[in-house]
């Protein structure tokens, strides 16, 4: 059946024509990862000019060269397909969410158009879930998948959380455990800092710092996103913008160490309680993340529905369905009126947003609750099985004794 999926999404991407132009919708598309940057930096490029050197660019040196330099769209057909099968082999150890994965993933129209969109992204998703799978199997290439996952996009640093428990896991001691985090740390900050010397080689210049990593997180281009920053910022006096900006940068950073606490009680069943563990924190993460699309938020919830047994306990899960769909069919309505009439409003766009984000901090948050509650059955129920097997103990050593 699967197979049969696939092989239908390659064919109908090879024979479609897919001239669609939807980088009006915030959703689908931001000035961060739509492709029209990587049109515009090949243009300049064939006319010997810096693409750094102007407002437009904004993807890192690395992926636009070499977008540039490959040139042939089936590379994201690769990238997506990469990404499916790294998500099942990472959590798909129950067949029923395995199957769940591979329906879900193929057959959505989301990830479709994310190809047929050519969104930059899908970088980030594969080299994010190479990281775990290195970080699980092959340690000497995490710090390294690590650090480049950071030069793409430094705002999944938050992953440290969970790669902090997979090493806690393996370590018997505290201090084995700091000192194998601080050489992770230390060959990550060795690969970014790798990774920015070439891309000084590639431009010839520092102007892609300003361009790819200032601007990133201190953007002025506020247009509306389904993040709910821009409109929080777009208001802002701009003396105040920077301070804002800041303050919002550095925020995910003060969830690493909750979420390590919250999740190291896991670390010896990591496999079952891995993907809800990223995705709570990356949740964390993008909620202060301005450039967020769609994309991103659909890795967020399929790695979340790992522990579907959670989420589905819980009502809120059933409302996840409406956030859905004000998200998909309301703020499209509202984006078009805007946009196009003239007759509408950018707040319209901001408060639905909004209250799909409120539905979606729920959700998550009865996840983890039901987590919590899970893990305090199952501590009692290990103790009643430590308890038994050691009363049988007991009787065989004094039936032992007796004979």
């Amino acid at each position: 059946m699967y197979r049969i999926i696939l092989i239908l999404k390659c064919l109908l991407w090879y024979l479609g024509k897919w001239d669609v132009d939807l980088t009006w919708l915030p959703y689908f598309s931001n000035p961060y990862t739509q492709y029209n940057n990587i049109r515009e930096a090949k243009y300049l490029l064939a006319n010997n000019y810096n693409p750094y050197n102007t407002d437009g660019i904004f993807q890192k040196p690395l992926i636009v060269y070499g977008l540039v330099m490959i040139d042939n769209d089936v590379i994201f057909l690769i990238a997506d397909i990469l990404v499916c099968f790294l998500i099942v082999q990472l959590f798909g150890a129950k067949q029923g969410y395995r199957k769940s994965i591979l329906l879900f993933y193929h057959l959505n129209p989301i990830t479709f158009a994310n190809i047929i969109l050519k969104n930059t992204n899908v970088f980030d998703h594969i080299f994010l879930l190479l990281t775990i799978l290195s970080a699980l199997k092959i340690k000497i290439l995490s710090p390294l998948l690590f650090g480049v996952l950071l030069y793409i996009n430094p705002q999944y640093f938050i992953v440290l959380a969970a790669i902090s428990v997979i090493f806690r896991r393996e370590t018997s001691t505290t201090s084995k455990f700091a000192f194998k985090l601080i050489i992770f740390l230390l060959a990550s900050i060795a690969t970014i800092c790798l990774l920015l010397y070439i891309s000084f080689l590639i431009t010839g210049n520092w102007q892609f710092i300003e361009k790819a990593y200032i601007d990133y997180y201190f953007p002025k281009d506020h247009r509306p996103t389904i993040g709910f920053l821009w409109a929080l910022f777009s208001g802002l006096f701009s003396k105040y913008k920077s301070l804002y900006h800041a303050f919002f940068m550095l925020l995910p950073v003060c969830y690493i160490l909750p979420l390590y606490n919250l999740f190291v009680k896991y670390a010896k069943r990591e496999k079952e309680y891995l993907g809800f563990m990223i995705g709570v924190s990356l949740f964390c993460s993008f909620l202060y993340f301005q450039y967020i699309a769609i994309s991103d938020l659909i890795i967020i919830f399929i790695l979340l529905f790992q522990r579907y047994d959670w989420l589905f306990n819980s009502l809120p899960t059933i409302v996840i369905i409406h956030a859905g769909c004000l998200i998909l069919f309301l703020g499209g309505g509202l984006q078009l009126t805007w946009t196009h009439s003239f007759t509408g409003n950018p707040n319209f766009t901001f408060f639905q947003v909004f209250v799909s984000y409120v539905f979606y901090v729920i959700l998550v948050s009865e996840g983890v609750r039901e987590m919590l509650k899970f893990r305090t059955i199952q501590k009692k129920e290990e103790k009643e099985k430590a308890g038994v097997e050691l009363k049988e103990n007991e009787q065989r050593n004094n039936k032992v004794k007796g004979d």
